[in-house]
């Protein structure tokens, strides 16, 4: 149908479609797992389901959603979601005990990656990276990839696999990183903050997005915003969650995402012209600074000559 098309992660407009401004209900449509659904046939219930579960809506198995799950199999978030299910199985199986489908082991996790700044700061600077695909648990594991999935797949659809893997990537070693520095003492695991990464970017692609907006759209992905930052609070907050990891991962992906939307601001705007150096700057400037205070804080490993 003509208009535009809201999704959980933000929304695409039309390609004939010149102005965002002063849409109405029936002008918005949302893309609900490959079923279009018009906006204004959703009550005021399904409207904010539609934003955080949108294959709730409707027919969970008809044939357009059958045909979009498995199209999802070969996208970025797709294909990590397998991988990271993999991994855990494989978790499970060096642990040597079906315990470890609740409880995955910290030596387990030690031995497959997991982030321990002691051996980061002596060398092992892969772990700041490995730690994204592992898992502490099945509930761990599958809430996780279920967000992931609700959340990223939309994301990925409107700006590309390849920029949603790089902020899904450096969103989950910033969060390591600041986790070494913040929590030092802690062996973390898990893509949250690779997911906090791709939750950052979005409110930095609506902040550009903003001024172009129809009041529906900004009512929807103003929803989408609070249900996330809703999720956030839950988790975050949470015996065991590394708060230094979730933050890391947010305001990397918030960095990028300015730098990477910064001509939705508008050629004439300064931020427009400025933003991607002064974005990208800052991100190399602070993770250089935070690998020279890694080699340099005994309280890390670093023991000096």
């Amino acid at each position: 149908p003509a208009g535009n098309y809201t999704t959980a992660g933000g929304y695409t407009p039309i390609p004939d479609q010149q102005s965002m401004g002063g849409l109405g209900a029936g002008d918005v449509f949302i893309d609900c797992c490959g079923e279009t659904v018009p906006a204004s046939s959703l009550s005021p219930w399904q409207l904010p389901l539609a934003m955080c579960c949108p294959c709730c809506i409707g027919d969970p198995c008809s044939d357009n959603r059958r045909n979009w799950y498995l199209a999802q199999l070969k996208t970025f978030i797709g294909i990590i979601s397998v991988v990271e299910l993999c991994i855990f199985l494989g978790e499970v199986y060096l642990s040597g005990t079906w315990g470890a489908f609740l409880a995955v082991p910290t030596d387990t996790l030690i031995k497959m990656g997991g982030k321990v700044a002691v051996l980061i700061t002596a060398g092992e600077y892969w772990r700041l990276v490995t730690p994204i695909v592992l898992h502490a648990g099945i509930m761990h594991c599958v809430i996780n990839i279920f967000v992931q999935c609700m959340f990223g797949i939309q994301l990925e659809r409107e700006w590309g696999s390849s920029q949603v893997a790089l902020i899904y990537l450096a969103g989950g070693i910033y969060g390591n990183i600041l986790s070494v520095l913040f929590s030092p003492g802690a062996v973390s695991i898990g893509c949250s903050g690779s997911i906090f990464g791709l939750f950052g970017a979005q409110v930095a692609f609506i902040l550009g997005m903003w001024k172009n907006m129809g009041d529906l759209q900004k009512k929807m992905l103003t929803m989408s915003l609070g249900i996330s930052a809703c999720f956030i609070c839950i988790f975050s907050f949470s015996v065991g969650v590394d708060m230094s990891a979730h933050l890391g991962g947010f305001l990397c992906g918030i960095v990028i995402g300015l730098g990477y939307f910064s001509h939705l601001w508008g050629e004439a705007h300064w931020w427009s012209q400025h933003g991607k150096v002064i974005a990208y700057g800052t991100l190399a400037t602070t993770t250089l600074i935070a690998l020279i205070y890694f080699w340099h804080n005994p309280e890390l490993g670093y023991k000096g000559d």
